[in-house]
């Protein structure tokens, strides 16, 4: 059974979603609080497995209150977001400061029923409970010899088949893929590429559309590279950081141009770091480079070996520095790795690679 605190000032919501939550029989709502004071007390005394936290409550900063949160109790929080740019910037920065994950509050009129927020809800809850938010307080790795040890490769890697060439007119490329968990280690990697990185790099985290621009601009104050968010036509180049736009697929046309497809209504990715990733390798060639980093599900496990077909590079996160492993251990079982690291080391090693 999964204790669960839920935090908002409002009742109605609190009511909602503790009938969410109980209706399965899987999780037990512990208390529910309406301010800050309330929230800590609250998490204090029953130590829920995760807090839901509404990080506008008035009167009460909701970063800071995270902050509060972490230091206090080892709990996951997933936070309750508005769909205002502001909300979706405080959500990301939340992100940042060691919340699992986020869900946007139900608004009225929006394409989304009932049936189907209740299951995310749920879904996301059970998430952060197999979580760890020890690795929220995880020290930076010092910069070290970027030489592969015998732990840092995997089995797989000697299997792998013959690298086609890189195409000539295409060079080289860095697709980095994220769900759960994936700002945060985005972040980390980038933050380790020279402002002289000479290979483009493209971005698809798991994310809502309306997000797109506040993560674009959350990830520019973590790299000395120029960040944009991507658009059909656009040309990777050398010290730019595309980003997918949230709801969209991004792929490559043959000479290497960015293209934007909206999903199939069966998708569950959006966007899609498989389809970004298999188009790379159709683009690049052996000049591909994936990099799948923490998150919850099996999306980028195809992508990469669909990289590794082409004869391109393969990095993994740790599973056990993620705040979610499934992604990267499904990668490592799928495609196997040239590298297998924790999200600055993989910058690390990016960064010393600079060519294909």
């Amino acid at each position: 059974m999964i204790r669960v605190a839920i935090a908002d000032d409002s009742p109605f919501t609190c009511n909602l979603l503790a009938s969410y939550l109980e209706a399965g029989g899987e999780c037990k709502v512990v208390g529910v609080a309406h301010d800050a004071p309330a929230t800590l007390n609250l998490i204090r005394e029953s130590t829920p497995d995760v807090l839901t936290l509404d990080l506008q409550m008035p009167g009460t900063d909701g970063l800071e209150l995270l902050r509060q949160v972490g230091a206090e109790q080892a709990v996951s929080v997933v936070v309750i977001s508005g769909v205002t740019r502001l909300a979706a910037a405080t959500t990301l920065r939340a992100l940042e400061l060691g919340a699992v994950d986020f869900i946007l509050k139900y608004t009225p009129g929006a394409p989304v029923s009932r049936a189907s927020l209740r299951r995310e809800i749920v879904s996301k809850v059970k998430i952060a409970a197999a979580a760890k938010p020890a690795v929220r307080q995880r020290k930076p790795i010092a910069a070290a010899p970027m030489v592969a040890s015998a732990s840092t490769i995997t089995p797989a890697t000697a299997a792998r088949p013959a690298a086609k060439a890189a195409r000539p007119d295409a060079g080289g490329l860095v697709v980095i893929g994220a769900s759960t968990g994936g700002p945060k280690a985005i972040g980390e990697v980038l933050s380790q590429l020279p402002d002289d990185f000479s290979l483009p790099c493209v971005v698809v985290q798991h994310l809502p559309a309306d997000f797109t621009q506040a993560f674009a601009a959350q990830i520019e104050r973590h790299t000395r590279l120029q960040v944009k968010v991507a658009e059909t036509g656009d040309r990777p180049a050398a010290g730019t950081i595309l980003i997918a736009p949230g709801s969209l697929h991004l792929l490559f046309a043959a000479d290497g141009n960015v293209l934007l497809k909206k999903p199939e209504p069966s998708d569950i990715y959006r966007p899609s770091i498989n389809a970004a990733m298999h188009s790379a390798a159709e683009a690049y060639g052996a000049g591909a480079i994936g990099v799948v980093l923490t998150g919850a599900g099996d999306d980028g496990a195809e992508g990469l070996r669909a990289i590794s077909d082409a004869g391109g590079e393969l990095y993994v996160q740790e599973p056990q520095s993620c705040v979610v492993a499934s992604m990267p251990e499904r990668a490592i079982d799928r495609a196997g790795a040239d590298h297998v690291a924790v999200p600055e080391r993989i910058g690390q090693f990016l960064a010393v690679r600079r060519k294909p």
